[in-house]
């Protein structure tokens, strides 16, 4: 009897991880991620703002586990992404906070990304959107582990796109509606690669139609994995250009398809988040067409904070104000808690509780240990992940492995970061050093230039208590002495095992992507990167 019993709770536990399909086949898993760009906490239906419509968001997040303290793993773009990629943090890797379009360099070569390890499990896979870890062909998504991808190789105020009217009405060529010229930043290039070739296939691009092209490439790819004899597990990383605010020519400095123009109360903002809303609705209905979601985990998260410089063409921080800070941007590009402290959540049918909720420190380096662990693969033992496998929290609502989380910051976002300015620890929060966001200061005014301060000692917020990060502790009392002794040591043992390292750092126009590698002389802001038709990239 006792021996049946053991096989029989064996028998429960691989099922929590390993599902059936339809063909009885013991199977690994999908995995989805959905990436918001930009987007802040306070932004979401279901993190309470007043006004935004998520339904579909709103609908899928109480059929998982929202994780209410899930971090960034850095407080801008490119880096924030490294992270996701590699679990490890971007200043082990040598990651600037942001790579522009004339960067020479990428994510380096010898990092392993979550898709290389998941393709050693079979695992088929796709890339969407915003890739913005080095635009050269040898640090394009397919030559990083991807089989293909379909997106932007940086932000959408990297390069110049252009917005087509809706109207059908408009005598204007949707195509050339805006010149463009090259100037300080490269027309905006669509970029579509495969197993056999790698298109710039749109340059400058039109970012009106774009969302509607990533959807069809998503239902072309599910279709036609799920047709195969095979039907392989798949992963698709959704990194929305949404809701990065746009360049000057494009109104208001959002866009959305012409179905959601004018169709919310917020806006501009609001119309780019219902697409995203929309989106991420269709692509989990088509895991349901394909009886894929007992199989299926999904993972949604934003990659860092609202950049607070840009007004109402931004998000919002919701609750995570940095209220003791003295300016009004603590979003993208600092480390209070509205720069880095994400809405997320995990969904899972019949693995995942529904309508359930964590308070459990996750951090987005997380992802490469906790997908790994799904697909049964090891982490490399040449390296130092500083992700943890969050698996537990979401399956069997365990405590987070992270009893220290270290924050990484450089306010100069063109350099790699090897200061920790922030950590968490337990209920605590602490500051060693402060900054604002991008936007240095106070909005409107978003030349004013960064101010760093140094706290010693540093200040320590209780975030449970205190999410606003209002009312700094005091620092004389035995418990916050005691943690700050702990952070201290630990923060100490961390920057002791971490060796600073840098990315090629040159940037210039014969890097740039225009109509294929390099811009011809005279390559200056009279030069247009028009690509009529279709231009390859060379193999990297």
């Amino acid at each position: 009897l006792m021996l049946l019993l053991l096989l029989c709770s064996t028998c429960v536990a691989q099922q929590r991880f390993f599902i059936k399909d339809t063909k009885t086949k013991i199977s690994k898993p999908n995995f989805v991620i959905f990436l918001v760009d930009d987007l802040g906490y306070g932004d979401l239906g279901f993190t309470g703002h007043p006004t935004t419509n998520t339904p579909r968001l709103n609908e899928i997040s109480r059929l998982g586990m929202r994780l209410t303290s899930w971090y960034s793993g850095y407080p801008v773009c490119t880096s924030s992404r490294t992270a996701i990629m590699t679990g490890r943090q971007p200043a082990r890797v040598g990651m600037p906070g942001v790579i522009n379009s004339l960067s020479v360099a990428g994510l380096p070569l010898n990092e392993t990304t979550l898709a290389q390890k998941l393709k050693e499990a079979g695992y088929k896979s796709l890339a969407i959107g915003k890739w913005h870890l080095g635009q050269t062909p040898k640090y394009l998504p397919t030559a990083r582990g991807f089989d293909s991808f379909l997106g932007l190789p940086y932000s959408v105020d990297d390069g110049i796109g252009y917005a087509s009217s809706c109207s059908s009405d408009d005598s204007v060529s949707p195509k050339y509606a805006t010149q463009v010229n090259l100037g300080p930043e490269i027309p905006l290039p669509l970029i579509k690669q495969n197993s056999t070739s790698s298109l710039i296939i749109q340059q400058p691009v039109d970012v009106v139609p774009m969302s509607s092209m990533y959807l069809n490439e998503v239902t072309t790819f599910v279709n036609t994995s799920m047709e195969s004899s095979q039907q392989p597990p798949l992963f698709l990383y959704i990194a929305f250009p949404h809701v990065h605010t746009t360049t000057p020519n494009i109104a208001g400095l959002q866009y959305s398809g012409c179905k959601f123009q004018n169709s919310t109360r917020r806006g501009k903002f609001g119309d780019a988040l219902a697409e995203v809303d929309a989106f991420a609705g269709a692509v989990y209905d088509l895991f349901k067409a394909h009886n894929l979601l007992s199989n299926t985990l999904f993972l949604f998260l934003s990659d860092n904070g609202p950049s607070l410089r840009w007004g109402a063409s931004a998000g919002s921080m919701g609750i995570f104000t940095g209220r003791a800070a003295l300016y009004s941007d603590t979003g993208k590009g600092s480390t209070w808690e509205g720069g880095i402290r994400m809405p997320a959540f995990a969904v899972w049918e019949g693995t995942i509780p529904p309508a359930s909720m964590s308070t459990e420190i996750v951090s987005s380096m997380d992802i490469f240990p906790t997908l790994l662990s799904l697909a049964g693969l090891q982490l490399p033992s040449d390296r130092i992940i500083d992700g943890r496998d969050f698996s537990g929290i979401v399956l069997n609502n365990s405590a987070s492995l992270h009893n220290f989380l270290p924050f990484y910051n450089e306010p100069d976002i063109k350099n790699p970061s090897y200061r920790i300015f922030a950590a968490r620890l337990g209920k605590y929060k602490l500051h060693w050093i402060t900054s604002p966001g991008l936007g240095g200061g106070i909005f409107p005014n978003v030349t004013r230039p960064a101010q760093e301060t140094t706290h010693n000692p540093p200040l320590v917020f209780d975030v449970e208590q205190d999410p606003s990060e209002a009312y700094p502790l005091n620092g004389h009392s035995k418990e916050i002495v005691a943690a700050i002794q702990q952070a201290e040591m630990l923060k100490k043992n961390y920057e002791d095992n971490l060796y600073p390292r840098s990315i090629n750092m040159t940037f210039g126009y014969a890097y740039a992507l225009c109509c294929g590698v390099g811009c011809p002389p005279p390559c200056n802001s009279n030069t247009s990167c028009h690509c009529p038709h279709p231009v390859p990239l060379p193999q990297p």
